[in-house]
């Protein structure tokens, strides 16, 4: 064990080990400190995108997911709009790539091996109870009974990030939540791969059914700024949305056998600095989590390999300074950062006008398996959301909606 590690990462989700796993590759000394034990459960939708299967792909995470059956891809699902529009497509032959369902439970442990593997060194059951900062910028971590020293600090410890929110980089508190309940494989009826339900109370959230191997199925519910609802209604949302949504009852048949439902924050958007001095902040602590589909899995592994480019630099000049890390923002901010200004507008834009999600059905039934694709591919991060202002899609919307006006309102469900 050094004397000091060049980097302590706090937090070993997908951001921490990820970061861990390109520093390592780097030659860095890493200490990667997870509070839990894995193989540890995390709460979560559990919709891999293929842009973080990008990474997984890298670290041979991905080969080990599927070769132990701990993931399915999505070939078959889509949408129901807050109307009652069914949309449900074929996407075994996208060529950007399937979204992976497996649990936080096998993935997060995987990629904590993977940066173990690779030289990072994995320190578990540990909580991090502070950090000091000496003078020449090099930090003390503390836990219960140990410390530690390291040049530099990665905050990746979630969306509430106490560590943080303690050092004063992190400010207020997470602003979104989800549900999630598995239900039991042989008890559902079930047929499709993924199924996103929007009904218009819930706009500009969801909820979602995805399938796991042994016919398992993830449901989640997502509340997410802008729509009529708040945090405090996810219990009652959750339960009314199983057990009254004609959708879901359909899909789920009579005879389903769900776990109790359990919660999780999120913060949304981007934080508006997630860095200082020998420090950087990666993942859902940084807010790196899509505003409108509260999805942040491959945003978080972007994030860890731009901070992991960032402290090369750093290390390489020797200048660890707050001007000199905020690279790592501008970075993050060209990946994908400037994106999640057109979902806060695009959550709105859902929430005061349901009847444009219902033209957007309509039209994906209209145009075809191509516009089905693209809806996809926006929803999974592959494609930006300023496709929808594209005139290939926006046309057709535009004429849906065009119909709908004058017409009854659309059907909440």
């Amino acid at each position: 064990m050094p004397a000091i590690y060049d980097v302590c990462i706090v937090g070993a989700g997908p951001a921490g080990s990820t970061s861990a796993y390109y520093l390592a590759l780097q030659g860095k000394s890493v200490l990667l400190l997870e509070k839990k034990t894995f193989p540890r459960d995390k709460l979560c939708g559990d919709a891999v995108v293929p842009r973080a299967q990008v990474h997984l792909r890298e670290m041979g995470v991905l080969d080990e997911i599927i070769d132990n059956n701990e993931g399915v891809y999505a070939r078959s699902g889509g949408f129901i709009s807050p109307g009652g529009i069914e949309c449900i497509g074929d996407s075994s032959t996208n060529p950007r790539g399937l979204v992976l369902a497996v649990k936080r439970m096998h993935m997060d442990a995987r990629c904590a091996w993977a940066a173990q593997r690779v030289g990072a060194q994995l320190t578990e059951n540990v909580t991090v109870t502070g950090a000091e900062q000496a003078q020449n910028g090099t930090w003390t971590i503390r836990a219960a009974s140990q410390s530690w020293r390291a040049r530099t600090v990665i905050a990746a410890d979630g969306a509430h990030s106490k560590f943080a929110r303690d050092l004063g980089v992190v400010q207020g508190s997470p602003d979104a939540i989800c549900s999630r309940s598995f239900v039991e494989g042989g008890t559902h009826d079930f047929k499709l791969d993924g199924v996103v339900y929007m009904p218009r109370r819930l706009l500009p959230g969801y909820a979602a059914l995805f399938r796991h191997p042994n016919d398992e199925l993830n449901y989640c519910c997502y509340i997410l700024p802008g729509g009529p609802t708040t945090t405090d209604d996810l219990k009652a949302l959750h339960h009314e949305l199983l057990e009254q949504n004609p959708f879901v009852r359909r899909h789920l048949g009579p005879n389903y056998k769900a776990e109790r439902m359990r919660g999780a924050w999120l913060r949304l958007g981007g934080v508006k600095k997630s860095y200082a001095r020998n420090l950087l902040v990666v993942g859902d602590a940084a807010g790196h989590t899509d505003p409108l589909t509260g999805e942040g899995i491959q945003f978080a592994m972007d994030a860890a390999r731009e901070a992991a480019e960032t402290l090369r630099d750093a290390f390489a000049a020797g200048d660890f300074s707050d001007k000199f890390l905020s690279r790592y923002q501008d970075r993050w901010m060209r990946s994908f950062g400037h994106e999640f200004r057109t979902a806060h507008f695009a959550a709105r834009v859902m929430a005061r006008f349901p009847r444009a999600v219902d033209a957007m059905a309509q039209a994906t039934l209209t145009e075809g398996s191509d516009f089905f694709r693209n809806w996809v591919d926006v929803m999974t991060g592959s494609r930006s959301w300023g496709l929808f202002a594209s005139p290939s899609v926006a046309l057709p919307i535009a004429r849906q909606l065009v119909r709908h006006i004058g017409q009854a309102p659309a059907v909440a469900h």
